[in-house]
C-alpha cells in the first residue's frame, strides 16, 4: 500500500508542477517568438506557444533528478536519446529545420538505441518467422523507430490527439511495469501521466492554449516507441504474452495505417508524400463538424477498440492481430470519408440554393 501512495504522490506532483511552470513558459515563448503562427493548414486563428513538449520534458527530468531513480541506468540511452529528440524539435519548431536533417537525427539516435542492446529480436510468428539474425534486428529496430516517430508526429494536427495517446500509453506503460513489479520504471510513467494530463488541460483552454510543438510530438512519440522496444524484454518472463510487440501496436498501430494511408494517397495523386495537406482522419472529421475534443475522443475509442481487438487475437494469431486492426481501420475510414463527401454534397447544394 506503502508503494502505491508514493506512486500516487508523484504522478500528482509532476501533475503540480506541471500546472504551475506552464503559465510562465507562455510568456517565454511569446517573448522567445516560440509560437506557431496560424497559416492556411492551420485551424487555429492566433499565435500559440509552442511550449507542451519542453514543458513535459523539464518536469520529468528534474523530478528524476531530484528522486535519483535506481532503475534509471536500465533505460538511459532512451532517456538520452529522447532528449536529444526534445532539442531537435524544440529547434525545429524555432527555424523550421528541413525534414532530411530531422530524418537523419531520427536515424542516428535509433541507431544508437540499437547499438545499445534495445532491439527488435523476433516478428513473433510473422510470416513464420521468430527470431531474427542481429543485422536484421538493426534494420528493422531503425525502420520502426523512425517510423513510428513520424506517425506519431503526424496526428500532432488537433488539440489533444497526439497528447491523448500519449498519455494512455504511459498508462498502459505503467500497468506493465507494475505487473512485472518495476516500480522504479512505474514512477517514470507516472511523471509522464501526471505532466502529460497538466498539458492537456491548457491544451484544450480556449483562452490559455499551448501546443505540443514538434519538440514534444518527437519527444513523446521517439520516447513511446524505445519503451515499447524495451518492454519486449520482459515478453516470456510469465505467460509468454509478448508485453512489448503489444505495447507497439496499441499505441502506433492507428497513427501508422493513417499515416500509410496519407503518403500512399499523396502519390498517387502525384504529389510528395512528404508535402503536407489535410487529408488525415482527424481532417476528415473535423470537415463533419466534429469539435477537436470530439475527435480526440473518438481517436481514443478507436484505439481502445484496437486494443480489444489485439487483446481477444493475439494470443491465437499473434501478429496477424495488426492487418485485423489495419483492415478495421480502412473500414472505418472510408464511413468516415463517404460521409465527409455527403456533408460536402449538402453543403455544395446549399450554396448553389442561395445563389439563386
Amino acid at each position: 500500500m506503502k508503494n502505491f501512495v508514493e506512486l500516487a504522490i508523484f504522478g500528482i506532483l509532476a501533475f503540480i508542477l506541471s500546472m504551475c511552470i506552464i503559465p510562465l513558459m507562455r510568456v517565454v515563448a511569446q517573448k522567445l517568438k516560440l509560437v506557431d503562427v496560424p497559416n492556411m493548414r492551420k485551424v487555429h486563428q492566433t499565435a500559440i506557444p509552442l511550449i507542451g513538449g519542453l514543458v513535459i520534458g523539464m518536469i520529468v527530468f528534474l523530478l528524476m533528478g531530484v528522486s535519483g531513480f535506481k532503475s534509471l541506468k536500465e533505460i538511459l540511452p532512451i532517456i538520452i536519446t529522447s532528449y536529444i529528440m526534445l532539442l531537435l524539435g524544440a529547434l525545429d519548431d524555432k527555424a523550421d529545420l528541413k525534414a532530411l536533417y530531422k530524418l537523419a537525427a531520427q536515424l542516428c539516435v535509433s541507431i544508437i538505441i540499437a547499438m545499445a542492446g534495445i532491439r527488435i529480436t523476433s516478428l513473433y510468428g510473422l510470416f513464420g518467422v521468430y527470431e531474427i539474425n542481429v543485422y536484421a534486428q538493426y534494420l528493422l529496430t531503425v525502420l520502426v523507430i523512425t517510423t513510428a516517430v513520424n506517425a506519431f508526429n503526424l496526428i500532432d494536427g488537433i488539440d489533444g490527439l497526439a497528447g491523448g495517446v500519449a498519455g494512455i500509453g504511459f498508462v498502459l506503460f505503467f500497468i506493465i511495469m507494475v505487473w512485472e513489479k518495476n516500480l522504479e520504471l512505474a514512477k517514470i510513467g507516472l511523471l509522464f501521466i501526471g505532466s502529460i494530463i497538466a498539458f492537456l488541460k491548457y491544451n484544450m483552454s480556449k483562452k490559455s492554449k499551448i501546443f505540443l510543438g514538434n519538440s514534444g510530438a518527437l519527444f513523446l512519440g521517439y520516447l513511446l516507441i524505445s519503451i515499447g522496444i524495451y518492454i519486449t524484454k520482459f515478453d516470456h518472463n510469465h505467460s509468454g504474452f509478448p508485453y512489448g510487440i503489444f505495447f507497439i501496436l496499441f499505441v502506433f498501430t492507428i497513427p501508422i495505417i493513417d499515416s500509410v494511408r496519407v503518403y500512399a494517397d499523396r502519390i498517387l495523386r502525384g504529389r510528395s508524400p512528404f508535402k503536407a495537406d489535410k487529408t488525415h482522419i482527424h481532417h476528415h472529421l473535423l470537415t463533419l463538424g466534429l469539435s477537436h475534443k470530439e475527435i480526440t475522443l473518438t481517436f481514443l475509442l478507436i484505439n481502445v477498440l484496437t486494443f480489444v481487438v489485439q487483446y481477444l487475437f493475439f494470443k491465437n494469431y499473434t501478429i496477424y492481430s495488426s492487418f485485423i486492426s489495419f483492415f478495421a481501420f480502412v473500414f472505418i475510414f472510408k464511413i468516415i470519408k463517404t460521409m465527409n463527401i455527403f456533408t460536402l454534397w449538402k453543403q455544395t447544394i446549399k450554396e448553389m440554393e442561395n445563389l439563386k
